[in-house]
């Protein structure tokens, strides 16, 4: 069996970390996996009531949570930190004897490519957010393009759309990969949900932060203040050290007086919650790497209104599954949220539509067998 180290800067619940785990919880019967994470937290816990070996080796907190954006004149203390920090999980690999690498964030590239150097084992790169602007400033994605080409052996990428923008040449042994659904697909609005038939419910789900565009799910929920029936609930919570964008939303919501909004903060049970709903948008105003909670939202039956940017044009078929629209438009997105309200046979038929196309493409078993085919491939032409 093949024993494969995973590594990630963070152990909190968002969603490469999530995609993390619905893989390292379908993987087990080809591979042996090895959890190295750089702190504490739900990640780290749910994996270990899966059985999973999990090692924390504790990076400075300072390093852990810097910006990815941050170029200033602690960039090179904070790069030396992390070099180090690399190395000393190169014996760790040695003693585990390890026969491969997959880091599961920016972060963690790049220490664990001085980790794998040093272990002299394979590294492959699973990189699941969008390298290029706005996300990142010009001169850091000029830089992860670059290393990108020569430090790790293979490059997996959660969408076709994030593996173009990293630009990498023909022969860069490449695999796309979707970030799988790996629960029960079925409809939303089931009887026992507890959902009000009079209500119309729309629910965008992600961490609070100002380039998934809630600010604008808000301005376009003042169009239906005098609607009773539209209620808007946010699931997610800030992390990262975006608290203020959260404040930011709570003191537009009291300005406007937008009682028909409600922010729920982390949500546990997002299935739960989706088929209390009629209706998921996922509003990011710069190229969303993929969506995972797009996925989510077909496989429970719900129609999607989305970016038409970035992964969700992979995931979403305009007209039929769900709309694609102009990111950062709040008048666009109130058109089509309306539209959703007054074609509820149409909407219905697109929720069932988005369940065939997750259970054709998105599923986690077809995932795994990609990966496991893309581990023996890398590793034979070592």
């Amino acid at each position: 069996m093949l024993k494969v180290a995973y590594i990630d800067h963070t152990a909190r619940w968002s969603g490469g970390e999530v995609a993390l785990y619905n893989i390292l919880t379908h993987i087990g019967e080809h591979i042996e996996p090895l959890v190295i994470l750089a702190e504490e937290g739900d990640l780290a816990d749910r994996l270990r009531q899966k059985g999973i070996d999990v090692r924390i080796l504790p990076m400075d907190e300072a390093i852990r949570n810097r910006n990815r954006n941050a170029v200033n004149f602690g960039a090179p203390a904070a790069a030396l930190k992390m070099l180090s920090y690399g190395k000393s999980l190169a014996p760790l690999l040695k003693q585990e004897n390890v026969q491969c690498v997959h880091t599961n964030s920016l972060k963690s590239a790049i220490y664990g490519a001085v980790a794998a150097k040093s272990a002299k084992i394979p590294l492959i790169w699973h990189i699941r957010d969008h390298i290029g602007p706005p996300y990142l400033k010009p001169i850091v994605a000029k830089g992860i393009r670059l290393l990108s080409r020569f430090l790790p052996n293979g490059v997996i990428a959660n969408s076709k759309s994030t593996l173009r923008a990293l630009e990498l040449p023909a022969n860069k042994k490449t695999l796309v990969v979707y970030s799988a659904f790996a629960k029960t697909i079925g409809p939303a609005g089931e009887t026992d949900s507890g959902k009000d038939a009079s209500e119309f419910n729309v629910v965008l789900v992600g961490r609070l932060a100002n380039w998934k565009g809630q600010h604008i799910l808000l301005e376009a929920a003042r169009s239906f203040k005098e609607d009773a029936r539209v209620k808007f609930w946010l699931a997610g919570d800030a992390l990262f050290g975006e608290q203020d964008y959260k404040r930011q939303l709570e003191e537009t919501i009291t300005r406007y007086g937008l009682k028909n909004v409600n922010l729920l903060g982390h949500v546990d049970d997002i299935q739960g919650l989706m088929r209390r709903c009629d209706l998921l948008i996922h509003t990011s105003i710069t190229p969303e790497p993929f969506g995972q909670v797009i996925v989510e939202g077909m496989a429970a039956g719900l129609p999607v209104i989305a970016s038409n940017e970035g992964g969700p044009t992979e995931t979403v078929v305009h007209g039929e599954t769900g709309l694609l629209i102009q990111p950062g438009d709040p008048a666009k997105l109130a058109e089509s949220i309306r539209w959703m309200l007054e074609h509820p046979e149409e909407r219905k038929l697109m929720g069932q539509k988005g369940m065939i196309r997750v259970k054709e493409n998105f599923v986690i078993e077809n995932t795994v067998k990609d990966i496991v085919r893309y581990y023996k491939g890398l590793l034979a032409g070592v």
